[in-house]
This record gives C-alpha cells, sequence and structure tokens, in this order.
C-alpha cells in the first residue's frame, strides 16, 4: 500500500498529492540514470534514443518519476560502450543479446580500402551533404555503365562504403539513411522496366533481424529481375518464424538470405541454424552477403554464396534459373 506524500522539493509543488509505490528488490538495486551515465560513459540523450528506437534500455521509474536500470541492464550497457569504442554502430549492436555482444568482443573493423574515382566521387558528395549532385553523379553512371554494371561495380561497393564509415564514426546514421533512400527512388524508377515474366520462378528474399540493410535487398531484388528471377522480397529484419511462414504461404522455391552487417560468425551462423529449422527440408537456402567468410564450419543443408555472381551460379545448379541440370518440381 502507498504512502502518501508531499511531492518533493525538486520537483514544482502542485498541491497533488503524489503516491511513492513500495520499493522492489529490483527497484532497490538498480541504479538511477546520473549514475549509470557516470559509469558507463554515455549521455543520456543516447539513452533516450536507444529506449524510443530500439526498446533497450528499458528503464524502471523511482517514486520520483526519475529512469532507474536494473544491474543486468547496466552491464549490458557497458558492453554496449566498449563494442562503440571498438567502431561498432549503435543500430548494429544495441538491439543484439547479451550474448551476441560477448561474442562480437575484439572483432577488427577493418580500416576503409581506397575507392575507385567514382565512389570516392560519390562518398565526398555525400559527405558534404551534396544530395542533388550525388543523385545526378550516380544518374550519369547508370546511364554510361548501364544496368548490371552499376549495381555490381558500384551501386554495392558505394553502399558498403558509406556503411563502413558509419560504423567506424566518419559519417551520420542519417547520411546513409538519405543514401539509402536516394539509390531506392532511382532503383525503383529502373525496376519497372525489367520485370521478369509472370510464369517466372518465384524465390523468396530477406535478411535477418539484426541486418538492416534495406539497399543491399534492393540491388539483389533488382539483380535477380534482370535474371529472369521473380522476387518475393519481405524486407529487410524480418525474423526466421515470419521467412519460413511466408515461405510456405507463397510456395517458393527457393529462399535466400542476405545477411551482411554488424554480426560475428557465432550469431550468423544461429540465425541461420534458425531458419533453417523453419523451413521444410526439401525448400533450398542460401546464405549471401559477409556472413558467409565469417562462419567457421558448413551448416546442414545450407549453400553459402559471397556474391551476385556465387548466388547465380548457385541458383543454375539448383535448377532455379536456365542453366544445367533439371528443373525444381513445383512445390505443392
Amino acid at each position: 500500500m502507498g504512502i502518501l506524500i508531499k511531492a518533493p522539493t525538486r520537483r514544482r509543488d502542485t498541491g497533488d498529492p503524489v503516491v511513492v509505490p513500495p520499493a522492489s528488490a529490483d527497484t532497490r538495486s538498480a541504479l538511477h540514470i546520473r549514475e549509470v551515465v557516470r559509469i558507463t560513459g554515455l549521455r543520456r540523450e543516447q539513452l533516450y534514443m536507444w529506449q524510443r528506437r530500439y526498446g533497450f534500455p528499458d528503464p524502471s521509474r523511482d517514486g520520483f518519476g526519475d529512469r532507474v536500470y536494473p544491474p543486468d541492464q547496466v552491464a549490458r550497457l557497458k558492453l554496449i560502450k566498449q563494442l562503440l569504442s571498438e567502431g561498432w554502430r549503435a543500430g548494429a549492436v544495441v538491439p543484439l543479446a547479451d550474448s551476441a555482444l560477448q561474442s562480437m568482443l575484439g572483432i577488427a573493423i577493418e580500416d576503409p580500402a581506397p575507392l575507385p574515382g567514382e565512389i570516392e566521387t560519390a562518398v565526398k558528395l555525400l559527405g558534404e551533404h551534396r544530395v542533388g549532385e550525388l543523385q545526378n553523379h550516380l544518374s550519369k553512371l547508370l546511364v554510361g555503365q548501364g544496368l548490371r554494371r552499376f549495381l555490381e561495380q558500384t551501386l554495392i561497393p558505394l553502399n558498403e562504403a558509406v556503411h563502413e564509415r558509419v560504423v567506424r564514426g566518419d559519417m551520420q546514421n542519417f547520411q546513409e539513411l538519405r543514401f539509402a533512400d536516394l539509390a531506392q527512388r532511382l532503383l525503383r524508377d529502373v525496376t519497372r522496366l525489367v520485370r521478369p515474366t509472370r510464369d517466372a520462378r518465384q524465390i523468396l528474399l530477406a535478411t535477418p533481424p539484426n541486418d538492416p540493410n534495406q539497399l543491399g535487398l534492393a540491388i539483389l531484388e533488382l539483380l535477380l529481375f534482370t535474371e529472369g528471377v521473380n522476387c518475393l522480397t519481405l524486407g529487410a529484419g524480418v525474423p526466421a518464424q515470419e521467412i519460413g511462414g511466408a515461405a510456405r504461404a507463397y510456395r517458393v522455391c527457393l529462399a535466400v538470405l542476405l545477411f551482411d552487417r554488424g554480426i560475428s560468425g557465432k550469431i550468423a551462423g544461429q540465425e541461420i541454424r534458425s531458419l533453417r529449422a523453419e523451413l521444410s527440408e526439401d525448400l533450398p537456402l542460401i546464405v549471401s552477403g559477409r556472413a558467409v567468410n565469417l562462419l567457421a564450419k558448413p551448416i546442414a543443408n545450407v549453400r553459402t554464396a559471397a556474391d551476385f555472381s556465387s548466388v547465380m551460379a548457385t541458383m543454375r545448379e539448383l535448377a532455379v534459373v536456365a542453366g544445367n541440370g533439371a528443373e525444381l518440381p513445383q512445390r505443392a
């Protein structure tokens, strides 16, 4: 039963009584936000933003209405702070569980490799917020290079270059979001011209919960369209259970998981095994992206493809697209 007291003097006294709930064991051991800021070195604004965007941390309130954080959340915040100091981007680590964070400690983030002139120019324009010039630059490259070359030799490495600079702190997250929006609008205009025929085989595309690479997914979809493949795209950051449900509902002949960002080999393996368990045994699964190079050992009934050419070679081997071998039977 609560105790009625006057509002404390550090709050404006409205004359109304304040009900102070009895302190639980968790509340008594929790730390006030000022202590969390002091211990972790994080800013209050960061904690507020992460709570809104990722649902973590999830503080309680003390009798004065202030945020207080239980010990397990404070320990997790310390891990996050350490990973941020090692160069990881907040969006890549804040949503992860403790076990995932622990497995990522000490993983080096390499210095960005030198870029071709066209891509370096694009990165510079984005870094200087000259978005209109960047849009014109990319449009000219698309016309000059042709779609396939533009996607593989310009947009894919440019997407990775921008992401690496955000991870390293050389660019802000909003710049990556602005670039992704600009590039996806450019791709949407092109996609209308290259959609495959209605009777094309349908495959499912997605990225796992810890990978928000929506632009990478759009690039892969368009590349597959140019090969006559009809894609069912769920979008980025989709749980394994949802991918499995969609595969059954739409009777796809293949699932492709693009797994690129902010992940360790251990967590990548866990996510891939989880998805494999959600899919029927006879449905092929291809995993592509950087996670392929992080896996310590092969995963049963999972094909890996580090790049788009490898994806296409595997799909031809599986007879999902024209190539060697007989076609896969239609799924019932």
